[in-house]
């Protein structure tokens, strides 16, 4: 009996990453229990950034600063978060 296959399949990218990011990348994932980077780790982490910037919402803080030009202070979170920020902000 063979593996079932994946609700979503997965598909290969090959990206090439500064060396200190990966250092750092590699640092974070590092198993001392396996005494290495865990098999599928890098996809898990990369899926799970993605996922995040996908579903969060950038909100620009010039408005609500005075003498912060447009873009240059920002913050991002879930909708939900930056709904709440704006209502604290505003009121």
């Amino acid at each position: 009996m063979g593996r079932r296959k994946r609700v979503v399949p997965s598909v290969q990218l090959c990206v090439m990453l500064p060396v200190d990011l990966r250092t750092k990348l590699d640092l974070h994932l590092y198993s001392e229990l396996e005494g290495r980077v865990p098999q599928g780790s890098h996809q898990e982490f990369l899926s799970s950034r993605i996922r995040e910037f996908f579903e969060s919402e950038t909100l620009d803080l010039a408005p609500y600063a005075a003498g912060v030009p447009p873009g240059n202070q920002s913050v991002r979170g879930s909708p939900s978060t930056i709904q709440l920020l704006k209502w604290i902000l505003e009121s």
